[in-house]
């Protein structure tokens, strides 16, 4: 779901159905197999953030154009961080207080072993398994 290679058409970007646009500008943005999407320290953390990011933009601006459209009160960010604070704390009440820490974790086992995987495979594919092992 949250895999390495987003930054490609590929089969991680394709499972996301219709919402697989919402990765377009993380594609645009990220060349493919570069330390910062496949990256063992900051590629799992970072698709995190843009997810996050994204989703934050594609609720606020529905509202914001809603409200716009109908004469109504403009909501503003801080409404929307008040939610996403309202959020984590649900999370931590029914789940634990270490909730986001094993969902990283999780995330990011998924996500090294995928890029040590095309590490591995990259090496034995030229001919170098020695400077692997």
């Amino acid at each position: 779901m949250f895999g390495p290679d987003l930054d490609t058409h590929s089969k991680q970007y394709t499972r996301w159905g219709f919402f697989c646009y919402l990765w377009y500008p993380y594609q645009a943005f990220f060349k493919h197999r570069s330390r910062w999407s496949h990256g063992l320290v900051f590629g799992t953390l970072l698709r995190i953030v843009y997810f996050m990011g994204a989703l934050t933009l594609f609720s606020f601006l529905p509202v914001f154009l809603f409200a716009w459209h109908t004469g109504g009160e403009l909501p503003n960010l801080m409404e929307f961080t008040k939610t996403w604070t309202a959020i984590g704390e649900f999370v931590r009440a029914d789940l634990g207080e270490l909730a986001f820490l094993y969902v990283f974790f999780g995330l990011w086992l998924g996500a090294a072993s995928h890029t040590l995987t095309d590490m591995a495979g990259s090496f034995i594919k030229h001919g170098r398994v020695m400077e692997f092992l």
